[in-house]
């Protein structure tokens, strides 16, 4: 599997700020993702995306982004082959943990992980991305139920008393010889006879494995992950979502998911599952942040920290380079950049300055990409036009010769805050924050990008924030600049609390926020009242597999629609990934029927940004549109 390094730099997706330690997780367990896929294509056996996994397919294509495990399930005979024989299927260095490789395990399900133990040898760190640490996927078994209401009953009843005992004893210590009655109810009622010589709790999960699969699928109706249902009578599907599988896009991969993912995700997560709710807490998020202190104190492994010291703010003393007389027209800004896309964030910045009567000069400087395993470092390939830098900047220059530092300008604004402490990206130490402090009166640090909201109960950015905020240049520069008060907020919130409260004072006066006015800005409306609006129609398998030719009737009426109203809307019809072969290959009466149907596909490579509005199947192309604010409908099928 090929991983770009870019895909290991910091972000934000989704209005949500994820980490390059954060992305490390997710490549390491695509990496196990990948051997896992591998192997059951060579057996036979079958998984499918599950629970955050497969609303992340769906939703993102990926991660969802403040989110960093991974779960998958497998029927129960795949199940229980595939984790009792992981040494056959699994390269060495993978194992098994349930409750048969570890008593205390308390969950009836499995996970798969990298390494029973921290491994720092070149080989393992190579593949994991840098992480010494074991990592793993968590494996739900599905199994079948009949709709024969009095044999369910009688087999709940028979799980629920098998389920008191492992209760009692796996979370209440309770001794065997205080359950020596219950234990001979449950053995004539189940039909059973405990060994005494052998573990009697790991006698009860084996008893409840048995009766969570005691139904075969021949006389199945329905599916289920049997504690689940057991819970609320709610979590269960027809067998046949479960029979069925298509690979969906996942980050740098693909993952196997059920063809009838929209109704599995309804049922998990409601109706309305394309909606963003940041659930769940931050007490164990992110995952790595539990093995720091033991990797560090055991080990003697730490990853580069930076750790303030208030030497580093700037003195009263300081020495004040370039031009003294502020009404000369002579005054110089030159404006550093690491890489093109974090540029976006200051340009409205240089354009501010260019109207304030500064000679500004742009700077893009080579961005250095880092090994994922820390091994090497290469020169970043991105090339970019003067064009690029110089749009909507009248009047601005561009430089490509560092040597220009010396010249001491009056401001130097720059985005690349970390300088040696990035453990992915960096840049030629000239311009780390301390040496451009020593060429310019003025130093300015804008963030490369910025979230435009973070809610004060948002405990998982919260939790993330001081791995951006918390660097070298927050310190170093005279001034921050934000782009709207409320982050200003969160940002003396988080140094604040990284500093001590004593220097909130010193955060308060040097982080400010640019106001930019409309007038400011030359940005035209894409489009004008009176142009067409381009909606895009989106299909994918869950729709075919759910409604059948109901789909194919659907699709003709929607495009019906759209013709009628052709004096207002334009159409850019998509279809997901892999449809035409999906369909063929799963459901080849189908096809036919689609392609005799003869739909206009659009050609070509696809830009929301000249898109006005979405319909069709919940996808991540909905997410796009709900983050750049544009109208979304989901396509119904009465």
């Amino acid at each position: 599997m090929e991983i770009p390094h870019s895909f290991y730099e910091d972000e934000i997706r989704c209005d949500f700020y994820v980490p390059s330690m954060v992305k490390r997780t997710w490549a390491a367990q695509e990496e196990i993702l990948a051997d896992l896929d591998e192997a059951c294509t060579k057996a036979g056996l079958e998984y499918f995306a599950d629970w955050g996994t497969l609303l992340g397919t769906v939703r993102h294509r990926g991660f969802i982004p403040w989110d960093d495990d991974m779960d998958i399930c497998m029927k129960r005979k795949d199940y229980k082959l595939f984790t009792e024989n992981v040494s056959f299927f699994l390269p060495d260095n993978y194992s098994i943990v349930n409750y048969k490789s570890n008593r205390d395990f308390k969950q009836m399900l499995s996970r798969i992980v990298s390494s029973d133990h921290y491994r720092f040898d070149p080989e393992y760190m190579h593949k994991y991305s840098g992480l010494p640490i074991a990592l793993g996927i968590d494996i739900f078994p599905l199994d079948y139920m009949t709709d024969d209401e009095d044999y369910e009953r009688d087999r709940e009843e028979r799980v629920k008393l098998v389920t008191d005992a492992v209760n009692e004893m796996a979370y209440f210590n309770t001794p065997v010889s205080r359950l020596e009655g219950y234990l001979k109810k449950v053995e004539k009622r189940c039909h059973i006879r405990f060994d005494n010589r052998k573990d009697m709790l790991t006698q009860l999960r084996e008893l409840l494995e048995k009766l969570f699969g005691e139904v075969e699928k021949k006389d199945a109706k329905y599916i289920t992950l049997y504690p689940l249902w057991m819970s609320g009578h709610r979590y269960r599907f027809p067998k046949e979502y479960y029979e069925k599988a298509i690979k969906l896009p996942f980050e740098n991969l693909e993952i196997s998911v059920s063809a009838h993912y929209d109704a599995i995700l309804k049922q998990d997560y409601g109706p309305t599952y394309i909606r963003q709710v940041r659930g769940g807490g931050a007490h164990e998020y992110p995952y790595y942040e539990t093995h720091v202190d033991i990797l560090r104190d055991s080990f003697g492994f730490e990853w580069p920290t930076y750790r303030f010291n208030p030497g580093d703010f700037p003195g009263p003393d300081r020495k004040v380079y370039g031009t003294q007389d502020p009404s000369t027209q002579n005054r110089k800004c030159l404006f550093i950049t690491y890489c093109a896309a974090a540029f976006e964030n200051i340009r409205s910045l240089a354009g501010k300055y260019i109207d304030d009567g500064y000679e500004v000069t742009i700077l893009p400087v080579t961005k250095y990409d880092i090994a994922a395993d820390m091994t090497g470092i290469t020169a970043s390939s991105e090339i970019v036009s003067d064009e690029y830098y110089l749009k909507g900047l009248k009047g601005a220059h561009i430089c490509r010769d560092g040597g220009i530092l010396d010249t001491y300008p009056d401001i130097i604004v720059t985005n690349f805050q970390y300088d040696e402490y990035n453990l992915i990206t960096t840049v030629d130490k000239v311009f780390y924050s301390r040496n451009l402090r020593s060429h310019c009166s003025q130093l300015v640090y804008v963030p490369p990008f910025e979230a435009h909201s973070v809610r004060s109960d948002d405990e998982r950015t919260r939790k993330l924030m001081p791995s951006y905020v918390c660097t070298p240049l927050t310190v170093v520069c005279d001034k921050i600049i934000l782009h709207s008060p409320e982050m200003r907020e969160r940002y003396i919130e988080c140094l604040s609390s990284w500093t001590g409260d004593r220097y909130k004072s010193v955060w308060e006066s040097k982080i400010e926020v640019l106001a930019i006015s409309e007038s400011d800005t030359d940005q035209e409306p894409l489009h004008s009242a009176s142009c067409k609006r381009k909606v895009m129609f989106y299909v994918g398998m869950s729709l075919f597999a759910e409604h059948g030719e109901a789909a194919i009737d659907k699709i003709r009426k929607s495009f019906d629609t759209f013709y009628e109203n052709s004096d207002r809307v334009d159409v850019v019809y998509v279809t997901q990934e892999g449809l035409m072969d999906n369909l063929k290959a799963l459901y080849p009466g189908l096809y036919e029927k689609y392609i005799a149907s003869d739909f206009p596909q659009t050609e070509g490579t696809i830009n929301i940004d000249d898109i006005d509005a979405y319909y069709g199947e919940a996808s991540a192309y909905a997410t796009e549109f709900i983050n750049a604010k544009k109208p979304i409908m989901l396509m119904q099928i009465w």
